[in-house]
């Protein structure tokens, strides 16, 4: 009999903790319905409050509670970007716990939302710390864009977003190794390719540093070393190309090599006359 009864007190305890935690939860939406018809007015004219608080009731109940705080600071739109991103919601509703308001700022624009749930929560701190740099970049080049952003300064995000106008990323297919340099090494990464920006636009001098980019970072190789090594190996494994440069060569040192001819034939026959 103890057992039962033992049993009935602790259903009833359930209950009433189920019954606190939905009336503090339909407190909870009251209030933030009244916040946000107060702050962002109605959605349509006939529209009130209590409309507005079982929106928020039903959200939480398909997201959690902490969609409530994410609804109050969003308003309206909220619901919308939550339909939105489908599936993705959740992870809208953490951002913004992670995030505040400058979570809003990104799920709130639609192309700041598409990047955030292709590419998640590295993506939108990218876009919260490089603002008008970083949205592009990530949509050209992925999430590994959004690491090497996170990695940099605000100077050095600046650079990489005019390497990347100015077509060094878009050149070459090993533009991801080059983006995962500076996401491992950050700001002294992006300073060396905004320094030898020039050169690493040569196919294989970008290979060689790619292959140690440490070895370059450090200064214990230059990019200079690897310039002539890389040439001549180019020359190895293009014949054609050799023939062609080997050809024009030539023909640029024709006119010195006449010169050099005729002197001396002239000399042989001055000696012979002696």
């Amino acid at each position: 009999m103890s057992r039962i009864l033992t049993l009935i007190a602790l259903v009833t305890l359930l209950c009433l903790g189920t019954g606190v935690q939905a009336s503090a939860l339909a407190t909870g939406a009251r209030e933030a319905a009244e916040y946000i018809v107060q702050r962002f007015g109605k959605r349509v004219p006939s529209q009130t409050a209590d409309d507005v608080a079982r929106e928020i009731s039903r959200a939480s109940a398909r997201h959690g509670s902490e969609a409530v705080g994410f609804l109050r600071a969003a308003g309206h739109t909220g619901f919308d970007i939550l339909e939105q991103a489908g599936p993705k919601a959740p992870d809208v509703i953490k951002l913004f716990v992670r995030r505040g308001d400058e979570a809003i700022w990104v799920v709130s624009k639609p192309e700041k939302l598409a990047i955030f749930i292709k590419h998640g929560d590295n993506a939108a701190d990218a876009l919260i710390k490089h603002p008008g740099i970083a949205d592009s970049l990530i949509t050209r080049h992925g999430g590994v864009a959004a690491d090497a952003l996170n990695r940099v300064s605000q100077q050095n995000a600046q650079r990489l977003g005019i390497v990347a106008q100015d077509g060094m990323l878009a050149s070459t297919p090993r533009s991801p190794e080059l983006l995962g340099v500076i996401r491992k090494h950050g700001d002294s990464a992006m300073e060396f390719i905004w320094k030898h920006k020039g050169s690493l636009a040569v196919a294989t001098v970008l290979g060689s540093f790619l292959a140690d980019p440490e070895a370059y970072l450090s200064g214990a190789k230059g990019l200079a070393e690897a310039v002539p090594g890389k040439f001549l190996e180019s020359l190895g494994k293009n014949a054609v190309l050799g023939l062609v440069l080997g050809g024009i060569l030539i023909v640029a040192l024709m006119p010195f090599l006449a010169g050099s001819i005729r002197r001396t034939v002239g000399a042989w026959r001055a000696a012979d006359r002696d």
